[in-house]
């Protein structure tokens, strides 16, 4: 189910007035029936009512789903679930020595990873097999594996509860439904943000009492992100798409516009929709942190990732770099670690060669940018380079950011390589030729930047809460926007396909 959809319009409201009406258990439990709900709306392409297969397990999916609104797809989640309650609890109860301990916590590692890596990176290592097989003809088969949506997120959410609690930084949850609850609830399911097991309970067991300020903070959120899903995103995609479409044909300045377009549309498309996970989870009384902090608006690398999907690149600090030993190491160590840890950025988002390069693109730059810090022509220039050197600073950042919008966009590394050279003006198009229809973009596109600078000075749902006629300015230009510039078909999420 979309959160720009008809039926989400339908669902929510439902949800809030009966789950409000409700008390302890079985509001927990209404929440999470709604929230398989929820899940099990989504239908995957492999599911295909109108030609259904007729045999074997695309059978068993077709049937269950067409004919009866069940998605097998629930039974994966399911199944993570109930591992990682019961791992979580041998964990606990069983001694520092007890080979117990590491055992199940290894259960819960293979099967959150193997399932993850089932799912997501099967064809990718065939193709890998292939690529390097050089002593023969066979190659592998690609499998007509589908993605569960929402796996790369729950799975991780999943996964840390078990680790926390092996290390003792949280008790195991005694109850399944509370447990269920925390990896299943609906507004961060598919898309994130990953919540913390430990921000999670605190507010299940202290549910934060929702007053008039708090529904309008939450409103406001759930508008804006409406905002910039619909009408920036899905408007943005357009000429991302035209640009990716036809890159061959695309000169210098239209693809630097189909880069910075598309850092500015995953922005707006992921932002959206954490922002209106927020929001929803705050009316019913879970506060749920930032997911992003103007990340456009960045002086360097280390400062974008500070601010970008925030709940993932805490993940990867907490759950590998600093478990590799961190900064608190050898220079070599230290490279090292910094490249694994992006290199699994990198096949998180996605298997495939495009993703990987994007998550090592990301780690060069993380060091490049480390060892200058140090240097004494840095420190000179953060001293008294002023605002030329501030502004010079968030330029070369972005022009550094667009080569990873690249990489992370393409469908392979051809294409990128190719685009990536056009931005540097070594394709044989790279004159600038006028053409309004991709210009007007480059246009909306500094209009943002300019926005994000305003806005990153104040949260934006603290900038109108508590002022009538400013929050009632807010709702109505959005609105407008909405319907003057949304695009209404619903559009997927970007970050589904992750």
């Amino acid at each position: 189910m979309l959160f720009n959809s008809v039926e989400f319009l339908i669902f929510f409201p439902i949800t809030i007035i009966i789950g409000n009406l409700l008390k302890s258990r079985w509001q927990k439990l209404f929440f999470l029936l709604a929230s398989y709900y929820f899940y099990m709306a989504w239908q995957p392409s492999s599911i295909k009512c109108d030609a259904r297969s007729t045999s074997g397990f695309g059978f068993l999916v077709d049937t269950l789903f067409c004919d009866f609104k069940i998605n097998v797809y629930i039974l994966i989640l399911l199944f993570s679930t109930v591992i990682d309650y019961y791992s979580a609890l041998i964990i606990e109860k069983s001694s520092k020595e007890d080979l117990r301990r590491r055992t199940f916590l290894i259960l819960s590692l293979v099967v959150n990873l193997g399932t993850l890596g089932f799912f997501k990176y099967t064809n990718f290592l065939l193709g890998l097999l292939n690529d390097i097989n050089v002593w023969n003809d066979f190659h592998f088969e690609a499998q007509n594996i589908i993605l569960p949506v929402g796996i790369s997120f729950y799975t991780f959410q999943s996964m840390s509860y078990t680790i926390d609690v092996f290390f003792g930084k949280i008790e195991a949850r005694k109850s399944f439904l509370d447990f269920s609850l925390y990896v299943a609830f609906f507004p961060q399911l598919v898309a994130g943000p990953i919540v913390r097991a430990e921000t999670f309970f605190r507010d299940l067991d202290h549910r934060l009492v929702v007053y008039k300020e708090h529904i309008e903070s939450a409103f406001a959120l759930i508008l804006i992100g409406l905002t910039r899903k619909m009408v920036f995103a899905d408007n943005l995609g357009k000429v991302v798409d035209s640009v990716f479409l036809n890159y061959q044909n695309a000169n210098t300045i239209e693809l630097w516009t189909g880069a910075l377009a598309f850092g500015w549309q995953i922005y707006f498309d992921f932002a959206g929709y954490t922002d209106i996970a927020i929001g929803v989870a705050r009316l019913f009384g879970f506060q749920f942190n930032p997911n992003f902090n103007f990340p456009m608006y960045c002086r360097n690398i280390a400062d974008h990732w500070s601010r970008w999907h925030i709940s993932f690149s805490t993940w990867i600090r907490d759950y590998i770099y600093i478990p590799l030993g961190g900064s608190r190491v050898s220079q070599f160590m230290y490279v090292r670690n910094i490249m694994i840890t992006w290199l699994f950025a990198g096949l998180w988002h996605g298997a495939a060669y495009h993703y990987v390069s994007w998550g090592v693109w990301q780690g060069v730059m993380l060091l490049v940018h480390k060892y200058y810090s140090d240097t004494n022509i840095a420190k000179t220039l953060n001293e008294k380079g002023g605002k030329v050197y501030e502004i010079f600073a968030r330029i070369f950042t972005m022009f550094c950011l667009s080569f990873g919008f690249i990489l992370f966009r393409a469908e392979n590394m051809d294409k990128a390589w190719y685009m990536m050279r056009g931005l540097l003006f070594l394709n044989d198009n790279a004159i600038p030729m006028y053409r309004w229809l991709n210009y007007r973009y480059g246009i909306l596109i500094f209009i943002c930047f300019i926005a994000t600078y305003v806005f990153s000075r104040r949260p934006i749902p603290t900038l109108f809460t508590g002022n009538r006629f400013k929050f009632t300015a807010f709702v109505v230009v959005n609105i407008y926007l909405l319907l003057l510039f949304g695009i209404t078909e619903s559009q997927n999420f970007l970050y589904f396909q992750f």
